[in-house]
């Protein structure tokens, strides 16, 4: 036990607290998870090609227009992809682990202990 489990452990608000928590956070059954892990994958898999696929595809056109002083298909290729790229790594990372906290409500998550 940690340090943190024994002060909890010895407050009897916090103990309840954390009971109530688990014993009320909704739990997914193992097929829901299944399905809403695929449907976010396919999502996320879509925004990646279509963006991907629309900036190459599109670059002429894309072209005509400037932003900061550069083509748009300049600064999506350069910039503008790899930060979308970084936030469907971030939106998967956030939304699984909210899927797997409901998935398994009794296993506490500690990080960094």
């Amino acid at each position: 036990m940690s340090k943190h489990d024994l002060s909890d452990a010895a407050n009897p608000v916090i103990a309840a607290n954390k009971t109530d928590a688990v014993a009320t956070a909704p739990t997914l059954s193992t097929n829901s998870y299944w399905q809403k892990t695929q449907r976010l994958t396919l999502g996320l898999l879509l925004v990646w090609f279509v963006m991907t696929f629309g900036t190459i595809f599109f670059a002429r056109e894309l072209d005509r227009f400037h932003l900061f002083g550069w083509p748009v298909s300049f600064y999506l290729a350069a910039q503008g992809i790899m930060l979308l790229y970084l936030l469907i790594v971030v939106l998967y990372t956030v939304i699984m682990g909210r899927l797997e906290r409901r998935l398994h409500p009794d296993i506490e998550q500690t990080h960094g202990e």
